[in-house]
């Protein structure tokens, strides 16, 4: 049996948790240490792929153990988004559920975002709540896509125009595919530094799912892209750096509306003054 493991740190648990679950729930664990301040990611019955391809995004070791069996990913129950979207992780579910709600096909992947997350969640359902509230047409931009998720789910709400973008090249890749697996095109996907970005246009609403010290430092850019009057979410936020979020983003003329609290994880809404 192949294996794969890696050293990391304990706060964020959740986040590679969320990156790892195309590895099936049966073949991923996490392993705390005593000093608390770090764990071990573990991922086993692997196919040499699957390894290889791990230990080139993430590092950490490749092992082999022999006389294990070799225990099939567990599929993901349809997830429902409000009563807006489903969220599926196969063509087939999709067609199992025969839905006339729109349905998102996200399959689990190395890219964060595959709606099960508490960030990823709660960024759907903040964008269901803003599409509904949207007098006419919107365009809707997504920092951090990840998996591309919040952009499909925009166009399959309405929106006219979306954008996605992502610091990882393999998000990129995968945002780019989920996009043609769902026919959600037009949506561009590019690689970008959003601290070293500048936008060049303004957004009806913009979300970024980025962990907080980003959002912090890149709150000026983030700020620039959002039109007057026009909605912000963010995400990624721990519990513990909530109010240096929101701290960052009132001094650039936001007023927060809703909050969405997950675990450790917050998800914030606010609106930008005209």
């Amino acid at each position: 049996m192949i294996t794969w493991r890696k050293l990391t740190s304990a706060k964020w648990e959740d986040a590679w948790i969320e990156r790892l679950q195309f590895v099936g729930p049966t073949r991923l664990a996490v392993v705390r240490l005593p000093s608390r301040k770090s764990l071990r990611i573990e991922a086993y019955a692997l196919t040499r792929k699957e390894a290889e391809g791990l230990l080139a995004q993430f590092g950490g070791q490749i092992r082999i153990i022999k006389d294990k069996p070799v225990a099939e990913p567990v599929p993901r129950k349809p997830l429902p988004i409000r009563d807006r979207l489903w969220v599926v992780d196969t063509p087939a579910s999709a067609r199992k559920l025969a839905s006339p709600r729109p349905t998102l096909i996200i399959p689990a992947a190395m890219a964060f975002g595959t709606g099960d997350h508490a960030t990823t969640a709660s960024c759907l359902r903040l964008l269901c709540d803003l599409a509904a509230a949207q007098p006419g047409a919107w365009d809707f931009l997504d920092l951090g896509t990840g998996s591309g998720i919040l952009a499909i789910a925009a166009r399959k709400l309405g929106a006219r125009k979306v954008e996605g973008c992502d610091f990882d090249p393999h998000a990129v890749r995968t945002a780019k595919e989920n996009v043609e697996l769902n026919a959600a095109g037009p949506i561009p996907i590019r690689k970008t530094d959003v601290l070293a970005w500048t936008p060049k246009r303004t957004w009806d609403v913009v979300a970024a799912n980025l962990f907080s010290q980003v959002l912090i430092q890149a709150s000026e850019a983030i700020a620039k892209a959002v039109r007057p009057g026009g909605s912000l979410i963010l995400s990624g936020i721990l519990l513990i750096q909530e109010k240096e979020v929101i701290a960052a983003f009132k001094r650039l003329g936001f007023q927060f509306e809703a909050a969405i609290h997950k675990g450790k994880w917050v998800s914030l809404q606010a609106r930008k003054k005209g």
